[in-house]
């Protein structure tokens, strides 16, 4: 929810999706407010992903603009996952700066939530951030992760925290975004790897691009379900995803069509030829430079042996050997969520934003 207190009724908006003339610009303004939030770390994500993105085997999305001065002053797009969670909508809502306090953001809300409502939706979700100092974002995360209220108790003032808390929504959780610069030099990556090997012996690493290999593929939908359940969630209200080998395949194939390509990497348990934990890392053709780190967990049952670093530091050294011109991966993670942040923080990445995550509960 990037804007400000409307103080104004704008009843001017919009539908937007692909084949709208609109569309180009609604890309463009979730991209500068992005890179208002966070300046140089911001995503830069091209139109033609975005309409590919439209519709997906996991979800759809809706789309509305304010149009004022002959362009968008302000946009809104909702995605509606179709397979699980059916009860929620993500909303990503941007005012440019010169139209905000207009009531922009007051009116595209009204239509998300008249659009939640007419699909059967009850919540809507959506983050306000802003790029903090390093050093304050590894001490916040210290103290949430002895405390997880702290996560939700201290929301600074920034860009759109005043239009969230007017529309009524309650800040559930914060997400820390955090990028490491590539090549992770090769000292960083063995001295992480040394500490791990003795606790990770026993198991095999292997790697993949695009769908994980017929043998690992079940494995991998067991620990997708996980990935639903096991981070912490706040008072997020996310409920448990059904995963199986046929969804695995089609998300894998979904994203090859969107232009992206994945590269994974496991740890196979070798007294038992199981999968038991992975990490995947993914890239937009459209924009050779930046990665984005996808899921990344280890079994409850094998927690405690560094599996984690063991195939996150082996997915850096995949992409880098894959993409030489990749310069930077970002991920998100729960503030408090201890072990993959000390994974992280190992392998060098950097926080560039902190984000609260807003839930709007309709009545």
């Amino acid at each position: 929810m990037d804007t400000r207190t409307d103080t104004a009724v704008v009843t001017s908006v919009v539908e937007i999706d692909p084949t709208s003339p609109w569309f180009p610009d609604l890309v463009r303004l979730l991209a500068d407010v992005d890179r208002e939030t966070v300046g140089d770390a911001y995503e830069p994500q091209s139109v033609e992903y975005h309409a590919r993105s439209w519709r997906t085997p996991n979800g759809r999305q809706l789309g509305w603009g304010v149009v004022a001065g002959g362009g968008l002053a302000g946009v809104a797009k909702a995605y509606l996952p179709t397979q699980d969670n059916t009860h929620l909508v993500e909303l990503e809502l941007a005012v440019a700066a010169a139209h905000r306090g207009r009531g922009h953001g007051r009116a595209l809300l009204e239509r998300v939530v008249a659009a939640a409502r007419a699909e059967g939706r009850d919540t809507v979700v959506s983050g306000t951030g802003y790029r903090p100092d390093p050093s304050e974002a590894w001490t916040l995360h210290e103290q949430a992760v002895a405390d997880a209220s702290v996560s939700t108790d201290r929301v600074p003032d920034h860009l759109g925290v005043g239009f969230a808390r007017a529309s009524g929504a309650t800040p559930v959780q914060t997400e820390m975004r955090s990028q490491v610069r590539l090549p992770v030099p090769d000292p960083v990556l063995e001295a992480v790897e040394a500490e791990a090997a003795g606790r990770a012996d026993g198991y095999t690493t292997r790697t993949w691009t695009g769908v994980p290999p017929d043998d690992l593929v079940d494995d991998r939908a067991v620990l997708a379900e996980r990935m639903s359940t096991d981070p912490p969630l706040g008072d997020l209200d996310w409920r448990p995803e059904v995963w199986d080998a046929a969804r695995v395949r089609e998300t894998s194939e979904d994203w090859a069509r969107r232009g992206i390509t994945v590269v994974g990497a496991g740890a196979v348990d070798r007294s038992t030829g199981r999968m038991v934990a992975f990490s995947e890392v993914g890239r937009d053709e459209r924009e050779p430079t930046i990665a984005y780190q996808f899921d990344t967990i280890v079994d409850p049952g094998h927690r405690g042996r560094r599996l984690g670093i063991v195939v996150k530091a082996a997915n850096l050294r995949a992409v880098a050997l894959a993409w030489p011109e990749v310069r930077r991966v970002q991920t998100w993670n729960a503030l408090e969520n201890g072990p993959m942040l000390r994974v992280n923080r190992a392998l060098g990445f950097e926080p560039v934003g902190l984000y609260t995550l807003w839930q709007l509960v309709l009545r």
